[in-house]
Parts: structure tokens; sequence; C-alpha cells
């Protein structure tokens, strides 16, 4: 797969050699960082327009490019503090960055924004997370997690659970597993079901498919239990979203029906679906995750910047 250049924008992008290439270069990063980083990106500047809230994803892109030896142009306000304030467009924004860095990390509300604006740059952009659509990096760095503290992602079963209808994670963790053998396991709520269409696309790509509400009788079942919250800013209400508060919350009481080798993921931040109490389990890696994710995006930064 060649990266050179490209957009990161979905994970649509990605076959299975593509990943496989990818994880093998993280890989190779886990070892930059223990030798201290590299000045491999010398001279070559990341610009982070963030126009949503974070702290993994920005940090993280930074932490990639700063121990890659490279460099950062950073506003963590971009709708408050940038022209945007002035009625700029949001592809006038991105075609003056262009002009400054080497390549750019974008989080935006609006689905679809980040594809849209990065017809307009001069320069590589990578999808940071764009509304419900899509967080490509965050799916990589779940499956990387997967590949890496599993050996292999074949043969294994996943389950998903909590708010599956507006959850960006999930929808683009499935994008990358179908690529595996692998069964899924659905756990949510009638409303918040996984979308039918990805359902659907699964089966069809001869995926085994299974869904419920009950949480305690599916996790023995699954090899790697992927936790997500409910995504309060996506729903109509907030009234709306608290129906959904707590549903689901993973405990001790309801991992000791879970395999003694089975992960926990959690693409982070918790709210109330992962009891604090787990995070001393063998089997939590959803700190673990924090740290993958800064590796993954060495790689990909590595990998579009040509190196």
């Amino acid at each position: 797969m060649n990266f050179k250049g490209q957009h990161i924008l979905s994970t649509a992008q990605f076959d299975k050699e593509g990943l496989l290439e990818v994880f093998e270069e993280a890989k190779k990063m886990e070892k930059v960082l223990q030798d201290g980083g590299s000045n491999l990106l010398s001279g070559k500047i990341l610009a982070t327009l963030f126009f949503e809230p974070s702290t993994r994803t920005r940090f993280s892109f930074e932490s990639a490019m700063n121990r890659l030896g490279g460099r950062v142009l950073s506003n963590a306000d971009m709708a408050a503090t940038s022209s945007l304030k002035k009625n700029e467009s949001l592809e006038d924004t991105v075609k003056t960055v262009s002009q400054m860095a080497d390549v750019i990390a974008i989080r935006h509300p609006e689905s679809h924004s980040v594809e849209k604006t990065s017809k307009v740059s001069n320069v590589p952009v990578i999808n940071a997370g764009d509304g419900s659509n899509q967080h490509p990096t965050q799916a990589l760095l779940d499956v990387y997690t997967i590949w890496k503290e599993k050996g292999s992602i074949d043969g294994l079963t996943v389950g998903m659970i909590g708010d599956l209808k507006y959850g960006r994670v999930p929808h683009s963790q499935c994008d990358l597993l179908k690529h595996f053998d692998v069964k899924f396991v659905f756990v949510a709520p009638d409303a918040l079901k996984m979308p039918n269409e990805i359902v659907e696309e699964l089966r069809s790509a001869g995926k085994e498919v299974v869904e419920g509400e009950n949480l305690s009788e599916l996790i023995e079942e699954m090899d790697v239990i992927g936790m997500t919250r409910v995504q309060k800013e996506r729903f109509e209400s907030e009234e709306e979203s608290l129906k959904y508060e707590g549903i689901y919350l993973l405990d001790a009481k309801i991992m000791d029906g879970a395999k003694k080798d089975a992960i926990i993921v959690h693409p982070l931040p918790r709210v109330d679906e992962i009891s604090v109490e787990l995070d001393s389990d063998p089997r939590a890696k959803y700190f673990d995750q924090v740290g993958n994710g800064v590796v993954v995006r060495m790689a990909l930064l590595k990998k579009v910047l040509g190196y």
C-alpha cells in the first residue's frame, strides 16, 4: 500500500495487507521510543486543527511528531480563536494552513468535513475524527492493540458494547476487522444498536454477527471486550441521552464470567461504563491503548511523509 502523500480519511482505505504494514511499522516505532526518539522528521511540521474538545487524540498526534523530531503548529480551540470567528470557511482555513505545514490532522464535528477539506489541501490530511462518521486512527490503534496483545486477529470473537449507533469508533473498528476472520458480538439497547447497513455489510462479507442486549449472557464468548460510552453530544437532546446513562457497567462481577485471557479495550474517555476497580485487572488494556496510539500515529506520519 502506497502511503506517501496520501490523505488518511477513512478506514475504508485499508485492506489487510495495508493494516499489517502499519502494525509492523508501529512495532518498529516502539523500539524508536525505547531508544529515546528520532530526528527522522526533523524540519517537518504537523498542524493540528481541532474544532472539538480532545485530550488523547491531539496530544497523541503532537507527541508522535515530536518523538520523530518534527515540530507542531497547534490551536486547542480552533472554533473560538481562529479566523472562522471572522466567517472564514473551513476550506480556506485548510488552504491557508497547508501553506505552512507538511501534514495536517483535523478534528471537526461535521461528518465528512475532513474529506471535503482534504480536496483543497496541498499536503496530506489525517482525519482525527469527523462527527459520527469516522475516527480512523483511533480504530487503527484499537486493532493494533488487539493484534499486539493476542498475537493475531484471525479466529477471535470481538465484542462491542454500548452506544453502537452514534459511536464512530465501533463503526470504524468494524471496517478494519472485517478484513480478518472475526466473529462479532454486538451488545446494545435496541435504540442504540449497530446500524443495520454495517451489520449487513459484515454478514455479506461472510462474518458471523450476534446481536443482543444482555452483557452478562454474552461476555463469556468474547476474546475482546470493547466498551464505548454513550455519545451524549450526538443525541438530539440531553434528556434523551440520559435514558441510557449507566446502561452497561463492566465491573469485577461481570468480568468473572469473561475468559481469563480476554482483553478489555475502550477508546476513552470513560464515563460510567467501566468500573475503576478493573484498572488493576491484567485484562484491562485501555490505558495501554494510549501508548499504542502514539506509535501508530508515528508510523502514519512517517509513511505519509514518505520516509
